[in-house]
């Protein structure tokens, strides 16, 4: 095996300023096995990991070999254990789970079962669980090697849709009749449309941009399409905002729209990261409130359990599965070069919205 292994590393304060960075592979310690990484994905969702690195610990998963000034962006995706020290975790093995942008990931595993395990390394020991579990695909009963590049790509995002949705409507909706959702075209958007559409007890109404609004009409969950510089035209009512975007002057158009009409105003993510700044003056309406998904599983998981939160997940995602093949046109890039130019693409919004990128380092 070769001495060295590559990583990408982003500067914290310039998102844009992206470098590979050649990295010394240290000899495995008794407990730990080396991964070896063969895919990931890459979608607007991993800018939000980016955007929101220092404030949600997202850059203290994978620390960066070049210091405090730079991070790594975690992705998920698949790989293959290539060294081990642990009884039962054989080379060979295809894992699936949280990764950094680069070639390789050494774990320490606990609490290992036939089906997944956690990675035990001490940094991470205070990070949320649902980060540091990896599913061992052979003991997987919903793997389908056919489906990697779905359910890396999407499955995430849905698992966050799935939460959205779940959260909502324990909350019924905080008495709205509808939900309006900025990004519409987003994968975690249009997942938590698909949910919510489905209970038929809200209006489901999307924002998108202009040249995006075929895309966000022909997948069918929304009931009503509205563009940027149409806002004054939402239907009046109760509503709650979710806001996938992170745009300033898309949120406090809706609050001026809706004033006291609007009962909850909820940030998901930060798509445009470049417009989510510190607001300049009070909105109307109620505060906007930060929705962390592992925060939301982990009251599911304390409640249900983590079998029964799994199968209800996996449920849904089966029924979603065939409106997120039929929307998205996956792009399959060779080496960390060529992943730096597409992290660019995804990380200006220049990608359409029914492109999906599967990076192979």
């Amino acid at each position: 095996m070769a001495d060295m292994t590559s990583i990408v590393e982003i500067r914290k304060s310039e998102l844009h300023d992206a470098q590979v960075t050649s990295v010394e592979r240290v000899p495995l310690s008794d407990g730990q096995a080396r991964l070896a990484i063969d895919s990931f994905g890459l979608t607007a969702n991993n800018i939000t990991y980016a955007v929101y690195g220092d404030r949600m610990s997202y850059w203290n998963f994978f620390p960066a070999p070049s210091g405090d000034d730079y991070g790594i962006v975690p992705v998920w995706g698949f790989a293959n254990i290539v060294e081990s020290t642990i009884d039962g975790l054989e080379v060979g093995e295809r894992i699936y789970g949280y990764f950094p942008m680069g070639g390789e990931l050494v774990i320490e595993p606990q609490r290992i079962t036939p089906g997944s395990f956690l990675d035990g390394a001490a940094h991470r020991a205070d990070l949320p669980v649902t980060y540091n579990n990896y599913v061992r695909c052979a003991g997987d009963p919903f793997y389908d090697a056919d489906n990697e590049d779905a359910q890396m790509l999407l499955q995430p995002l849905f698992f966050t849709s799935f939460l959205i949705d779940d959260f909502l409507a324990e909350a019924e909706f905080f008495g709205a009749t509808q939900v309006v959702a900025t990004s519409a075209s987003s994968k975690t958007g249009f997942g938590t449309a698909h949910l919510l559409h489905q209970r038929e007890v809200v209006t489901v109404i999307g924002l998108t941009s202009p040249s995006n609004r075929d895309f966000v009409e022909g997948l069918g969950c929304y009931d009503l399409v509205v563009t940027y510089d149409d806002i004054d035209s939402l239907p009046a009512g109760p509503t709650v905002s979710i806001d996938f975007a992170g745009n300033q002057q898309v949120i406090r158009a809706i609050h001026e729209h809706y004033g006291a009409d609007l009962k909850h105003s909820s940030v998901i993510g930060g798509t445009h990261w470049d417009a989510d700044r510190p607001e300049s003056a009070p909105m109307p309406g109620p505060k906007r409130e930060f929705f962390f998904a592992p925060a939301q599983a982990q009251a599911r998981i304390k409640d249900w359990g983590m079998a029964e939160l799994q199968k209800r997940l996996a449920a849904a995602w089966t029924q979603f599965l065939p409106l997120a093949e039929r929307s998205l046109t996956v792009e399959h890039v060779e080496g960390l070069f060529a992943g730096i130019e597409t992290y660019a693409t995804v990380l200006s919004s220049q990608a359409s919205p029914s492109s999906a990128h599967v990076i192979m380092p």
